[in-house]
């Protein structure tokens, strides 16, 4: 390409350009995809999430801190880099405004209570290092070793950390070799009482590859884990999904009680928690989630098709016992308690193992790899032969400019150029007609148009502001007596011991996040529409198009007077000066009404029609922007249409002066011209056999 840009008069030139810098982009792409996979670790609050990738990535070290509480639970990615390094993403101040105005509340629910529990921490520190954070936005810091980086990491995501009030979301970077090929991110999940956080998991999935999904097998799959799973996998391109029911070891200590062994056991769990997954997963498919067949297929198969684990009974496989949390103690004591006394059983190390399950999630990690794989092969064997096929057309055009320029040169004169001036000249005046014409065509349609796609994002409206009462459970301990007679114990008999659990209990509310997140999506909708609309609308390609087709139908070929070549090129020059800007739009934040209003879940009528009107206002309120946005960048391109259709015949003339000047100048150092473009043909020769090798391999 470097001495295809000594030639610059060829439009083919930049056509190519055009095509070369678009298919190094797409191959650096894909060099980088195969080289990460995106999974996401999602599931609710307390799922077990950071324990869970502790175990799998870490072999149990509590590298990520296990979010106790939601108070802690903002993402974290992890990935392979050269140095142990955390960035950090700080709320920023409007977002940690809303939080404190949303502690200031006076309600029950848990955003409130999280809001209160976070700003209390907050206050822990200095005002001017918590002024400093939200100022920052981000940083980065480095440690020497993973056990320094883990107790960096505490103080930033830790349920006791100094800064972890003021963290949104972080980065970990690890020079560990089993990591390169993986970017996995801990999210905090959607039912998060922190709506910015919310935001960020929503972002991230967009574009996740394989999802992990932790269910709490003592409740598996219950209704905020449907949610979750409607809320999360639409619109996404996830290519795996392995629906994972996760702490298994507690639904063992819930079911043992009432069996006779642990083959019993888990054999009862097996077949009741599959067969209520396959029933969501039925209820699912039924929904109208936005998926298509495939995807539909792969939540239906992964939901029908359950992985059972417990981290707790990896770590009794695998960790010494000087190692196990106060929780893994505490289930270690209840689960052993149950085997002994009601089973008359010991566990062994293959109990815990099968218990575990973590091979089998370790083949679900490398399936997916190898699938992400065969998708990019699949991507690029269609692409490529496509894309090279385009460039060799490219320069096929390119060759016949450079053959017709020869052939000028070598039958034109200077006296024949001075000849035909006085006739090209008289030209231009028609052709200015034409060309005026067809670019006031375009602007009266565009105009027409426009206003047509402003009333249907009008319309849209409607559609966003539609609130669905959702379904909310909240857990409520009870107790109740369990026997511990013995038969072979006369001592024991009448006597019980008392056992406590929960059970969940269900409510109807309106959800704030879906308020926000139906003003976001009409925002980005709509400036979606109409950033494709206003390239529909008033087409930089079509227009050029639209002018060439003008052009030849003004000149006539068949006429020795007139050379198409020099009009070409004096037309080229032209509509590479008219080049029309792409819709831009920034909305700002439009949901901070909402936002600052209402609490998480809207449970009282009154509420719910408030948080409806105020959806209406938002709505409202973000067509209205985009409307004044709209109207001021499309005047501003009618305004350029316009002044360059009124200079038109002006610019067209000075242009073709210039070119017969250049023209005539060739002429006189014809023997050098013509040697100039014949060495110019070798070198597209060149590359255009280069380009049939690559074609030739990727086929």
């Amino acid at each position: 390409m470097k001495k295809l840009n000594k030639f610059k008069q060829f439009s083919e030139i930049k056509n190519i350009k055009i095509f070369n810098c678009d298919l190094l982009e797409k191959v650096s792409r894909w060099s980088q995809q195969e080289q990460k996979l995106s999974i996401g670790i999602i599931g609710q609050v307390k799922a077990g999430k950071s324990s869970f990738l502790n175990a799998l990535l870490f072999d149990g070290k509590s590298i990520l801190p296990e979010a106790a509480t939601p108070k802690t639970a903002n993402l974290t990615k992890i990935q392979y880099g050269d140095a142990f390094q955390l960035k950090i993403e700080y709320y920023s101040e409007q977002e940690w405004q809303q939080v404190v105005a949303t502690s200031q509340l006076d309600s029950p629910s848990l955003e409130v209570k999280v809001a209160q529990e976070l700003v209390a921490m907050a206050n822990e520190l200095d005002q001017q290092e918590i002024t400093r954070c939200l100022a920052v936005g981000s940083e980065i810091i480095e440690a020497n070793d993973l056990d320094g980086l883990q107790g960096i990491l505490n103080q930033y995501t830790g349920n006791n950390g100094s800064h972890t009030p003021l963290v949104k979301s972080t980065e970990i970077t690890l020079p560990i070799d089993s990591l390169k090929g993986y970017e996995i991110v801990d999210t905090p999940g959607m039912n998060d009482p922190v709506a910015s956080r919310t935001q960020k998991t929503r972002e991230y999935m967009a574009n996740c590859d394989v999802v992990f999904f932790l269910s709490r097998a003592s409740q598996f799959l219950d209704k905020a884990d449907e949610d979750l799973l409607r809320n999360q996998l639409p619109n996404k391109g996830v290519k795996r999904l392995v629906v994972v029911a996760g702490q298994f070891d507690s639904a063992i200590i819930d079911d043992g009680y009432n069996r006779d062994s642990l083959d019993e056991t888990l054999a009862n769990l097996y077949k009741r928690l599959t067969r209520q997954s396959y029933s969501k997963a039925e209820n699912i498919a039924q929904a109208k989630m936005d998926l298509n067949d495939a995807q539909s297929q792969m939540v239906v198969d992964s939901l029908s098709n359950p992985v059972f684990a417990s981290t707790f009974a990896f770590g009794y496989a695998h960790w010494n016992k000087e190692d196990w949390t106060d929780s893994m103690l505490h289930s270690y004591n209840e689960i052993t308690e149950i085997a002994e006394d009601e089973w008359d059983y010991e566990f062994t190390q293959e109990d815990w193992l099968k218990i575990g399950n973590f091979d089998e999630l370790t083949k679900h990690f490398e399936q997916a790899k190898l699938e992400r794989q065969q998708i990019l092969d699949e991507q690029k064997r269609s692409y490529l032969p496509d894309a090279y096929n385009a460039l060799l057309r490219e320069y096929g055009n390119l060759e016949n400019s450079i053959k017709q320029r020869i052939d000028l040169l070598q039958t034109k004169e200077v006296s024949d150029i001075e000849s035909e001036q006085a006739r090209f000249e008289r030209k231009v005046s028609s052709i200015a007609t034409s060309l005026s014409y067809t670019l006031t065509q375009a602007k009266n349609e565009a105009k027409a148009n426009g206003n047509e796609l402003l009333a249907q994002l009008d319309n849209d409206q409607a559609n966003f502001s539609q609130l669905a009462t959702k379904k909310g459970t909240r857990e409520e301990e009870y107790s109740y007596q369990v026997s511990t007679s013995r038969w072979y114990n006369p001592f024991s008999w009448g006597s019980s011991r008392t056992v406590y659990r929960t059970r969940t209990i269900s409510y109807d509310y309106l959800s704030k996040a879906d308020a926000t997140e139906s003003v976001k999506a009409y925002g980005d909708d709509s400036a979606r529409q109409i950033k494709h609309m206003f390239k529909q609308l008033i087409s930089s390609s079509t227009l050029k198009l639209k002018l060439k087709t003008a052009l030849l139908n003004e000149l006539d070929t068949h006429s020795a007077d007139f050379d198409p070549n020099v009009f070409k090129a004096m037309l080229e020059n032209f509509i590479a000066k008219l080049e029309l800007p792409d819709f831009n739009i920034e909305l700002g934040d439009t949901t901070s009404d909402i936002s600052a209003n209402f609490n998480d879940e809207v449970t009282d009528y009154s509420g719910m029609a408030s948080l409806r009107q105020h959806l209406s206002s938002a709505l409202a309120t973000v067509l209205q922007r985009l409307q004044v946005e709209f109207k001021t960048q499309f005047d501003k391109v009618i305004s350029d249409l316009e002044t360059a259709s009124a200079g038109l015949e002006e610019e067209l003339t000075l242009d073709l002066q210039a070119e017969l000047a250049k023209l005539k100048q060739k002429i006189l150092d014809k023997e050098q011209e013509i040697a100039s473009y014949q060495d110019y043909l070798i070198e597209v020769g060149k590359e255009k056999a280069e380009i049939e090798i690559k074609l030739l391999h990727c086929g």
